[in-house]
């Protein structure tokens, strides 16, 4: 009865062979591409486009230094020596300064520390410095600010600086877009750390590439036709900035090769 029969049993079912893991060369490309410009965008807002880490450039530069001896000076003048205003005292006068020109709301500074600053090198030197004393310092160190961004150079470095913000702006978030589709997509398609680690790796590749262009390349004809006081400060910004973005794009690199290194060995295992 069994031969029968034999055309009633259900077929049984073959073992599948087991998948092969697909390369895709054009989707770790796009990803990197976009890690690189997100890298670039994101640095540059956290660097050159800062006010607090402007200020502090710009306080270890030639117009930090003007401020600073300045008033160290007017304080000598007076019987007050020891240079008590320091970089740190200055910074939150220069970040105002530097929000005019990025065209940000400005906020009063405390003055409290440049104050107290003042009064502790006046005792120690067995004088006095009185509350109008200081008040009249601190507001000496606004205006002297004032007059150091307040030169045509500078404006001219306001109009080109705020443009490269708003370009900035508008880049990094096209970006940030694109590559939440992307790895959306990825996740999908199942290639998600397999586009992850070799994108980071290009893309940090790229930024150093990107950020040492900048350096030799792209700083120097941005402030050509800046002179003076504004393209020592554009300059020291800038090889402020593009020193972290270098640094970035390095450490994308070794993050990428780790992420890479890991995937192959769970993927192999």
């Amino acid at each position: 009865m069994e031969r029968y029969h034999s055309a009633d049993r259900e077929p049984q079912e073959q073992p599948q062979a087991p998948k092969t893991y697909r390369r895709r060369p054009a989707l770790a490309r796009w990803v990197g591409l976009l890690v690189a410009l997100l890298t670039l965008t994101v640095g540059l807002k956290f660097t050159a486009f800062n006010a607090t880490y402007t200020a502090g450039v710009v306080s270890r530069s030639t117009v930090g230094e003007k401020v600073i001896n300045r008033l160290n000076n007017e304080l000598s003048d007076i019987g007050i020596t020891g240079d008590p205003v320091t970089t740190s005292l200055v910074q939150p006068y220069l970040a105002q300064g530097i929000r005019q020109i990025y065209g940000q709301q400005t906020m009063t500074v405390d003055s409290t520390d440049l104050a107290n600053a003042i009064s502790a090198q006046a005792s120690s030197m067995g004088t006095t410095a009185s509350t109008t004393l200081t008040q009249s310092l601190t507001k000496r160190a606004q205006k002297l600010v004032d007059q150091a961004f307040g030169t045509t150079a500078m404006q001219t470095a306001a109009g080109k600086l705020q443009q490269a913000m708003r370009l900035n702006q508008w880049i990094m978030i096209g970006v940030g877009l694109l590559l939440v589709v992307t790895m959306i997509y990825a996740i999908g398609v199942h290639h998600f750390l397999g586009s992850l680690g070799p994108g980071l790796a290009l893309g940090g590749l790229l930024t150093a590439i990107l950020g040492a262009l900048g350096w030799i390349v792209g700083l120097p004809l941005a402030v050509a036709t800046v002179t003076g006081t504004g393209k020592s400060l554009l300059l020291a910004v800038g090889h402020g900035s593009l020193g972290v973005v270098i640094f970035l794009g390095v450490a994308e690199i070794v993050l990428g090769l780790l992420v890479l290194l890991g995937h192959r060995t769970f993927r192999n295992s």
